[in-house]
C-alpha cells in the first residue's frame, strides 16, 4: 500500500469546506462521539456520520478513531481543533454585529458621496451630529461621477450619497431631503443689476459657472436652451465657493441654488437674486443601494442625515 506523503499536501482549500463541516468537526470533538454531536446539532447521527467521513475525505485524515469504547481525536484533530473554535467564534460575532448596529462603541466607517457645493453646505452638521452620536465612527465625504454612482454604492465603496435624481440614479432607493430653487448671484455695487435682474439682462451678462466636470451645461442651461436661448459661460471653475468669490471682485454673475447662496453669504456679500426664468425643481435626495436597506449602521446613517438636513 502506497503511503500518503508527508505535510498532508492533499488536504483540500479552505475555501472548499462546507462551514457546516467545521461545526460538526467542533462538536464531535467536544461532545466525544457522532451520537452526542447529533443530539447536540438536532440532527440525526447518520447525517452525523455522513459529515464525518466528507471531513475525513477534506482533511485525508481520520480525524477520531475508537478506541475501547471512546472516540478519540487524532494528531490532527487535536493541532485544528483551536483554530476551527477560532473561526466558528469570529462568523458567530461577525453575524450578530451585522444584525445591530451600537453607535456609542461602534467604530465602522462610513463614506457618504457628496459633490464640492453639498459638500460645503451640508457635511459639517452631519459631522457634528455623528460624533456626539457616535464617538468612535469615522466619516468620509467623497466626491463622485453621478454617471458611477450606482456602481459605487453597489460596490459598497459609497454607503450613501446626496444628490439630484438622474438617469444615473434609477434602481436605487431614495428619499427627498430638500427642494431648492434656483438664483443668481451679482455683486454689490453692479453697474447694470441692483435689486432685480430681467432675461435681457441675464442673457447679456458673462457668467461664471462652477462644476467639477471639465465641461457641459448646467442646469440653467437646459432650461435657457427650452426657451430657445443661450448665456456665454466666460469663467468655469471647480467649486461653488471659488465662484462666489469670483462674483464678489467682477462683474459676472453666477446662478446656483438658493440653499448654497445662504450658506455663501457669509463668504461675501453678495446681492441673491429671483432667476429671470423658470427651471423646474430637482430635490435633493438621499441615496443609497437596496442590499444597504436593512443594514442597522447604514438606516442608523440615513436616519441622521435625514434630520440633519431637515434641522438646517
Amino acid at each position: 500500500m502506497a503511503r500518503r506523503p508527508h505535510g498532508r499536501e492533499t488536504i483540500r482549500p479552505i475555501s472548499r469546506i462546507d462551514l457546516n463541516l467545521l461545526g460538526t468537526f467542533e462538536a464531535i470533538y467536544t461532545q466525544g462521539g457522532v451520537t452526542a454531536a447529533a443530539r447536540h446539532l438536532h440532527l440525526s447521527q447518520s447525517a452525523i456520520s455522513h459529515s464525518l467521513a466528507r471531513l475525513r475525505v477534506a482533511f485525508d485524515d481520520e480525524l477520531f478513531v475508537r478506541v475501547g469504547n471512546m472516540i478519540v481525536p487524532t494528531a490532527l484533530a487535536r493541532s485544528i481543533i483551536d483554530p476551527v473554535r477560532d473561526a466558528l467564534q469570529g462568523v458567530e460575532q461577525a453575524l450578530v454585529a451585522a444584525g445591530r448596529f451600537d453607535q456609542q462603541t461602534s467604530i465602522r466607517a462610513f463614506r457618504i458621496g457628496l459633490r464640492q457645493a453639498n459638500e460645503a453646505r451640508v457635511f459639517a452638521g452631519i459631522v457634528a451630529q455623528a460624533v456626539r452620536d457616535a464617538p468612535g465612527v469615522t466619516v468620509a465625504s467623497v466626491n463622485f461621477r453621478r454617471s458611477e454612482v450606482a456602481e459605487a454604492l453597489a460596490r459598497g465603496e459609497l454607503d450613501l450619497a446626496i444628490d439630484v435624481a438622474s438617469n444615473a440614479t434609477a434602481g436605487l432607493r431614495a428619499t427627498a431631503l430638500q427642494t431648492d430653487t434656483m438664483v443668481v448671484a451679482v455683486r454689490r455695487k453692479h453697474p447694470r443689476i441692483a435689486g432685480a435682474i430681467d432675461l435681457s439682462t441675464y442673457l447679456a451678462a458673462d457668467h461664471v459657472q462652477a462644476s467639477p466636470r471639465p465641461s457641459g451645461p448646467g442646469l440653467e442651461d437646459e432650461g435657457l436652451v427650452a426657451l430657445g436661448e443661450r448665456r456665454r459661460v466666460a469663467i468655469r471653475c471647480q467649486n461653488i465657493w471659488s465662484a462666489w468669490q469670483i462674483v464678489a471682485q467682477s462683474d459676472l454673475i453666477l446662478t446656483l441654488l438658493g440653499t448654497h447662496a445662504a450658506a455663501l453669504l457669509p463668504v461675501a456679500d453678495n446681492q441673491v437674486l429671483p432667476l429671470p426664468f423658470e427651471i423646474a425643481p430637482r430635490p435633493l435626495q438621499l441615496l443609497w443601494h437596496p442590499v444597504a436597506e436593512r443594514d442597522p449602521g447604514n438606516i442608523w446613517l440615513r436616519q441622521l442625515v435625514r434630520e440633519q438636513i431637515a434641522s438646517g
